[in-house]
């Protein structure tokens, strides 16, 4: 017998010991005591969470990162999570049903306030800390895997819980997602509020899949003392594991357009700075925007010589042999002076930008108002016309200038498009243009709402007593939708009402379904139309709210005996 082999074999199982992550049977029923006593829903619970919510709906409104940091810190949610992370593993119906009971209540509770809070505040801009939180990518579910681990591990130890846990808060934020969720409804923002929860179930479930992993490393089991209940736990982790896939593929896609565009951006940055970058001067900043194949490039230039315009030319030839013939390139340049210059330098310079020669100052021709007028709406067209290039919404007419003693300036527009405007794609649309004209503007006016949605046509005989009921429903449908809004306006314009009338046949019925439907007098407008060719007829203004007389546009030949109404929707913005 090798008695030396003996302590040998001591030594590395005391080792393992040392260094395994199982507990003893008395700990891990005090671990799971503490996840069954963290869990209760009480009023410090309910009263942290609302807290949390709220801190982290004020944060992300006001784009501070720390404020959202500190509802992290406040957020009690990770322990739900970790009770149905081991409610999982051990298959404990009662913990599992508690377990859900108040993660199904603390997120419809956070989203429902944030939505409330959101509704009321004042502040509705969309943040880069909102959108921040609504394109989650295959990282954000490795972060909250790798979090869950280490807040799993946390609980093996009283004093390790103390360092770890603020850390596991900070690193999977599952509480300023739901408050992004609960702002985008309150916006009608579908796309903020799905990207949001996409995120916030992603961080769930990884949470949940790795802290059930760690609980299996402490020793817990499952109590399996059948073929059935063994395959119910390879059930539970493996639809656990399907659903962790199933969240993988649209995380996949946005970490794949991520990386695209951060390579789109290097390899464009650097064939400005190839173009551009002289001892003379740098490119100092660059935009993209895309759409579809057209990549449109706007580049900002810090430069001691103006580039002429063949430079240019050239770079944007570079451009195109790099991404394709679609690509354009728009330049700044910003003069700037190497050095300190002297007054004489500084008079040579200017005689040299103005012709070459030193020559004595001449009479300026007197300005001409007219003329700079239409030359700034011109150019103004244009600036609108290349923002909105790639967008649904088009221009309808010519844009209007309000100029006053300060800013912003005041553009007023006309535009077509399918769908009601939001105030951030307003916002988004004065800043690009604010930009483009170096100086703040706000966009007003109206937009003609295209969608077969937003409009709808009757045609009537003269003999009917009665809309029809599917003409009720739609007529109603329409109401509603724009009644829901009250920057929407309803036009209603008619062809073959009796002359000298401004009550066409049937429109008391018409006005009796507006208003029964919800839609306010002042949301829609009552005017005769005309057939082509043919002058509209004279009418008196009505008496009745809503209503108001003038001329339409002209429409399709109505037939002698029949009445048509048209029924078109517009923004007021």
């Amino acid at each position: 017998m090798d008695t030396g082999a003996i302590p040998t074999t001591q030594t590395a199982r005391a080792v393992i010991r040392k260094f395994s992550f199982a507990l003893s049977e008395p700990k891990r029923n005090a671990v799971y005591q503490s996840v069954l006593a963290t869990s209760q829903m009480d009023s410090e619970y309910l009263g942290m969470l609302v807290l949390a919510g709220l801190i982290a709906l004020f944060g992300l409104l006001q784009n501070s990162e720390a404020v959202i940091i500190g509802a992290m810190l406040l957020s009690p949610l990770m322990n739900p999570i970790l009770s149905a992370a081991l409610a999982l593993l051990l298959g404990d119906g009662h913990l599992g049903r508690k377990s859900a009971a108040v993660l199904a209540l603390s997120i419809a509770g956070v989203i429902g306030i944030t939505w409330l809070v959101a509704w009321a505040s004042p502040l509705n801009e969309t943040t880069p800390q909102i959108l921040s939180r609504t394109n989650p990518n295959l990282l954000d579910l490795f972060i909250a895997f790798l979090s869950g681990l280490a807040g799993t591990l946390a609980l093996r130890g009283s004093s390790a819980s103390l360092t770890i846990i603020p850390g596991v808060a900070i690193a999977v934020a599952v509480v300023p997602p739901l408050a992004v969720v609960g702002y985008g409804l309150s916006t009608h923002q579908g796309s903020v509020a799905g990207g949001a929860f996409l995120l916030f179930v992603t961080n769930l479930v990884s949470i949940i899949i790795s802290a059930a992993l760690v609980f299996r490393l402490m020793g817990f089991r499952p109590q399996i003392t059948t073929e059935k209940g063994r395959l119910n736990l390879v059930y539970r982790m493996a639809i656990s594991a399907g659903i962790l896939v199933v969240l993988s593929i649209p995380l996949l896609q946005t970490l794949r357009k991520a990386v695209s565009q951060i390579a789109l951006r290097s390899d464009v940055e650097g064939a400005l700075n190839e173009s551009f970058k002289t001892p003379h001067s740098s490119v100092s900043d660059f935009t993209l925007a895309q759409a579809g194949r057209e990549l449109t490039v706007h580049a900002t230039l810090r430069t001691a010589r103006y580039f002429e315009t063949p430079q240019i030319d050239a770079a944007e030839e570079s451009l195109r042999k790099r991404f394709g013939a679609e690509a354009k390139l728009e330049v700044d340049q910003i003069l700037v002076t190497q050095g300190g210059v002297s007054p004489e330098r500084a008079a040579r310079s200017g005689n040299a930008l103005s012709g070459g020669v030193v020559r004595p100052v001449v009479q300026e021709p007197r300005f001409n108002f007219e003329e700079s007028a239409g030359k700034m709406l011109a150019d103004l067209q244009k600036q609108l016309e290349e923002i909105l290039a790639g967008t649904p919404f088009q221009l309808n007419g010519n844009p209007a200038l309000e100029l006053a003693s300060t800013p912003p300036l005041a553009v007023k527009v006309r535009l077509k498009s399918p769908e009601p405007l939001s105030p951030q794609t307003l916002a988004l649309l004065a800043s690009q243009l604010s930009r483009r004209l170096s100086a703040p503007a706000q966009l007003h006016g109206e937009a003609d709402l295209t969608s077969i949605g937003y409009s709808q046509s009757l045609l009537l005989t003269r003999s009917r007593r009665a809309l029809a009921s599917q003409d009720r429903r739609n007529l109603a449908k329409l109401a509603k939708l724009v009644g829901n809004r009250p920057d929407l306006q309803l036009q209603i314009t008619y062809v073959g009402g009796t002359a000298g009338s401004a009550s066409p046949p049937l429109w008391r019925e018409i006005r009796r379904v507006l208003l029964a439907s919800g839609l306010n007098p002042s949301q829609w407008t009552l005017e005769p139309g005309s057939e082509p060719g043919v002058a509209p007829p004279a009418v008196s203004a009505p008496a009745s709210a809503g209503v108001k007389a003038g001329p339409a546009p002209g429409a399709q030949q109505v037939p002698a005996a029949a009445v048509r109404y048209e029924f078109h929707t517009r923004q007021i913005f």
